[in-house]
């Protein structure tokens, strides 16, 4: 599974959401999540931009734990 599949729906956003987002269409955003495309350089800003997503988590160049390490549980 694609970084950006993983965190949409971690984060519970949409194809449909995000294509609004970066004025694309919904369809064209399924490509890039599911890595059939690429994702361009005006992606990667936006992203970054809005949500502080990093252009190597987008393009699964970095292993999704490494961007959002897993909270150690708390011990009781």
């Amino acid at each position: 599974m694609s970084n950006m599949k993983r965190w949409m729906a971690e984060v519970g956003l949409t194809h449909r959401q995000l294509a609004v987002q970066l004025h694309q269409s919904p369809a064209s955003v399924t490509q890039k999540v599911n890595s059939h495309t690429h994702w361009q350089r005006r992606d990667c800003a936006a992203l970054r931009e809005q949500y502080g997503l990093s252009s190597d988590f987008v393009q699964d160049l970095i292993p999704y734990e490494e961007a959002f390490p897993k909270r150690p549980r708390e011990v009781a």
